[in-house]
């Protein structure tokens, strides 16, 4: 009798099956780390722009509001210096006045299971950040 090699049928099937297993295990981790570090990166921007606007509040007169971050942000809903890609967060600068400012990234993106990817993250001059579980 002649001994053949090779893997049966039923051995690749049981060799699938473990795999798929594992990465129906994996996948959702995954994703969910993907989307944190999204987050974090979108709040690593927010941080850059409230230090612009700190930096530059003293040099001008008419306070956050005469800042020429406020209109480049609002205007490419990014800014020159941020890591943020517009098809993830769009960054936008609300109510900036002379002696306060809202700064907001907007998720682009459908995030169910997780309560900071699903709303707008917000930073005020104050340095306060909203969702504050987020933060």
């Amino acid at each position: 009798m002649i001994k053949q090699k090779g893997v049966t049928l039923i051995e690749m099937l049981i060799a699938v099956a473990i795999i798929g297993v594992l990465t129906a295990i994996a996948y959702p981790s995954y994703q969910s780390h993907v989307l944190k570090g999204h987050r974090t990166q979108a709040m690593g921007d927010l941080i850059k722009i409230q230090l612009e606007l700190e930096a530059n509040y003293t040099k001008t007169s008419g306070g956050y509001a005469a800042i020429p971050l406020v209109s480049e942000v609002n205007t490419n809903n990014t800014c020159s210096f941020c890591d943020n890609d517009k098809n993830k967060y769009l960054l936008s600068i609300s109510s900036a006045s002379k002696n306060s400012y809202t700064i907001i990234a907007e998720p682009q993106f459908q995030a169910t299971n997780d309560t900071c990817l699903s709303n707008e993250l917000t930073l005020n001059q104050n340095g306060t950040g909203t969702p504050a579980s987020c933060w």
